[in-house]
């Protein structure tokens, strides 16, 4: 182990788009009556290859193309 981060948002790392040295989300900015995204950069920190920290881009309110929901069904 090189670092630790604890307390931290992190997301799937799957959910990133990666394009030179920018990162950068599919943020959802309407969900009814249609799902619409838009591109959105982030800033990402530690990865342990699952998931990654976001420091700069993301709140805990919004709501990124392909993460997983907390809904069990």
């Amino acid at each position: 182990m090189l670092k630790r981060a604890e307390q931290v948002l992190a997301i799937p790392e799957s959910t990133i788009e990666f394009q030179g040295d920018s990162a950068f989300v599919q943020l959802a900015t309407q969900i009814e009556p249609e799902q619409k995204f838009e591109r959105h950069p982030v800033k990402v920190g530690l990865s342990d290859g699952i998931k990654i920290e976001i420091t700069e881009g993301l709140s805990t309110t919004d709501r990124v193309r392909g993460a997983p929901t907390d809904k069990k069904n």
